[in-house]
């Protein structure tokens, strides 16, 4: 990933799937063992199998912006509109703050606080809440259809499922836009 993807990413949706990855499945289903199957498979795909397995219950603002990023609705025309975002960006040097381990919220507020960053958002159709959610729910959602988030994991809002299906080209140029090619 380029320095720009890899941060808007990392500020948005790694610290919500990596703070998932050390709780166990019952954190996520009100602190009850689940006898059900995985809620991250999509397309029948196996579910991720040895995500730590820890006694430590989710915070509430995890839990939280976890349900929050899995049933956001992305817009039909996100992915088109997100990767032409992200290359004006870069083309520009607009660098988003590191916002490892905040909530959403707060990296909502911080990447709204970047010089020159609202124009390019707003010449997309975003706002800060809008792009920061939507490449949130993108990289959940990818992560849950390819198998990689833990077992108890919210999913992803069906329609945004239905969307990566209808259209793989667009999942694809995004994923190339942020310098992560599908492999």
């Amino acid at each position: 990933m380029t320095g720009l993807s890899a941060l808007l990413v990392s500020a948005a949706m790694l610290p919500l799937a990596a703070q998932a990855q050390t709780y166990p499945p019952s954190a996520y289903q009100g602190g009850v063992p689940s006898q059900t199957q995985s809620q991250t498979q999509i397309d029948g795909s196996a579910p991720l199998q040895g995500a730590p397995q820890q006694t430590q219950q989710v915070s509430p603002q995890v839990r939280a912006d976890t349900e929050r990023a899995m049933h956001y609705p992305l817009p039909p025309d996100f992915m088109t509109r997100a990767a032409a975002t992200i290359a004006e960006l870069q083309a520009r040097n607009i660098q988003p703050p590191n916002s490892h381990g905040t909530s959403l919220s707060e990296t909502i507020r911080q990447i709204s606080q970047v010089p020159g960053l609202a124009p390019v958002l707003q010449s997309h159709g975003f706002t800060p809440e809008s792009f920061v959610m939507g490449m949130t729910t993108f990289g959940m959602t990818l992560a849950a259809s390819n198998g990689q988030l833990p077992t108890g994991m919210p999913s992803p809002n069906p329609s945004n499922v239905a969307l990566f299906k209808a259209q793989p080209e667009q999942v694809t140029a995004l994923m190339q836009a942020m310098g992560n090619p599908p492999h």
